[in-house]
């Protein structure tokens, strides 16, 4: 028996408690046996008790570690979906950045494709320039080549018109011939707007032509054209003056020398021995603003000696060639300062007519003598001739001639008297000898020297003294004219 059991025994839960009736052995041993079948059934209540208890602590353990767990996992899943949420927007920015990327790559492929079109664009159009610019350099150059070219590209082989323009001569007279000629002249190359004017002196075998020249204007003042990047445009770059004037001279030279050689191809030597050319521009005086035509280049020459210039020779300066020929070319042709021609044809005309009629020196017009005297002495080998602008009707000149005997310049001075001329007026023409720093003077009348004039110019030992009748004799001689000197006077001179 427990100690629980011996307590219940003596604390009255037995028989044995006093003042009890006292239990027989089996009652007692049934009660015995009750309790301990009550107290196994007690414990093992209470064990089966602390059994549930202890299944529903495991159980609550369970649920708590599976609450735990599901907890464990929820937050799992929600760092797994918060991860997985981080990494989609990772990816996303990532796709948004790539995407970006390739938007402004793109961009910047696009702009670049449209700088490099308009870089394209404008290296076009600064190559359209460019070449613009060239082609119109291209231009100035063939025209200045065009230019030279006169003696290279003009009518070849033009003998056989010869026999047209003889046939002229024979079958009409001196003007029916220079008119023919005049004609074939003007079909020549070069010659189509030349608008040539032709005269005949049969006396002189001589042919003299007058031309139009080239207008300035068709000499090209610019020398080439660019393209200049800091002004956005084509500029010209202007020819210096001195070459404008060396190319136009250059081209006047080449006319007349192209006009000689037509001269002379297209007349027979029996008619035609010397060849003159006049060549004239038209132009406007800048000091009246009249229109001008003045003499620019003129030559006078023996066709033999022409015939002697190769003129397909490359390195012949037709410049030269004119020097070489003793002709007059202006010195600043493009500034169209004048010339004196050899040859005035309109002067030679109306002189053919009063010849016909008997030309009176002592009645002549006072300036038609002043040309005379002036023709007279261009023939005799003059090379300039200046009248001053103060004239008193006769003729005061400043001339130049090189040869030996008379070299240098000479003062003329030419006095239509009736009257012997007075030593005074030899005196005058040494003091202006003096003044002009000449070494010869001239005097020239169309009467006769005293005594005391021959004197003086034999002292003096460089004046020369021309009477009326050595006069006659040098017109006669250089000019091809029958003159008469009368005793009649219509002005002095």
């Amino acid at each position: 028996m427990t100690m629980t059991g011996i307590a219940g025994f003596f604390n009255g839960e037995g028989s044995l408690v006093a003042g009890s009736k006292p239990k027989s052995v089996a009652q007692q041993l049934f009660e015995a046996q009750q309790r301990r079948a009550a107290h196994k059934a007690a414990v093992e209540k209470a064990a089966k008790a602390e059994q549930e208890k202890e299944k529903r602590a495991a159980a609550r353990r369970e649920d708590a570690a599976a609450r735990q767990a599901q907890r464990a996992a929820e937050d799992m899943a929600k760092r797994q979906q918060a991860a997985d949420a981080k990494q989609v927007q990772q990816v996303l920015r990532e796709m948004e950045k790539r995407e970006t990327l390739r938007q402004q790559a793109e961009a910047r492929e696009a702009l670049a494709r449209e700088r490099d079109a308009a870089r394209g664009q404008k290296n076009q159009a600064l190559q359209q320039l460019k070449d613009e610019a060239a082609e119109r350099t291209q231009k100035l150059e063939h025209r200045v080549q065009a230019i030279g070219s006169v003696l290279t590209n003009r009518d070849r082989e033009l003998e056989p018109l010869r026999a047209d323009s003889s046939a002229a001569l024979r079958e009409g007279d001196e003007q029916s011939f220079a008119d023919r000629v005049a004609e074939i002249l003007a079909e020549r190359s070069f010659l189509k707007h030349a608008h040539p004017e032709v005269t005949y002196s049969p006396d002189a075998h001589r042919l003299t032509v007058a031309v139009d020249l080239p207008r300035t204007e068709g000499i090209p003042t610019d020398k080439a054209f660019r393209y200049v990047a800091a002004q956005g445009e084509i500029v010209a770059i202007p020819r210096r003056a001195s070459e404008i004037q060396r190319i136009y001279q250059d081209a006047v030279a080449r006319l007349a020398l192209c006009v000689a050689d037509y001269a002379a191809a297209v007349t027979a030597p029996e008619t035609v021995d010397v060849i003159a050319v006049n060549g004239h521009v038209r132009g406007t005086d800048p000091a009246t603003g009249q229109p001008v035509r003045p003499c620019l280049v003129s030559l006078v020459v023996e066709r033999s000696v022409f015939e002697r210039v190769a003129l397909d020779e490359p390195r012949l300066d037709p410049v030269s060639c004119l020097r070489h020929l003793n002709a007059r070319l202006s010195d600043d042709a493009y500034g169209l300062e004048p010339v004196l021609p050899f040859i005035d044809p309109d002067q030679e005309r109306d002189r053919r007519n009063e010849t016909a009629t008997g030309l009176d020196l002592a009645t002549m017009d006072p300036y038609d003598f002043e040309r005379l005297i002036r023709d007279l002495f261009l023939a005799m080998g003059f090379k300039a001739w200046k009248t001053p602008d103060s004239r008193d009707g006769g003729v005061d000149a400043v001339a130049v001639r090189d040869d030996i005997a008379i070299g240098g310049v000479c003062v003329i001075q030419a006095k239509r008297y009736s009257h012997t001329v007075p030593v005074e007026a030899v005196r005058a023409l040494y003091g202006t000898m003096q003044e002009k720093k000449a070494y010869t003077g001239l005097v020239v009348t169309t009467s006769s020297f005293g005594p005391a004039s021959y004197a003086f110019a034999a002292e003096v030992g460089r004046i020369t003294l021309i009477d009326g009748p050595r006069l006659r004799t040098l017109v006669k001689e250089h000019l091809g004219m029958e003159v008469l000197i009368s005793g009649r006077r219509t002005a002095r001179s």
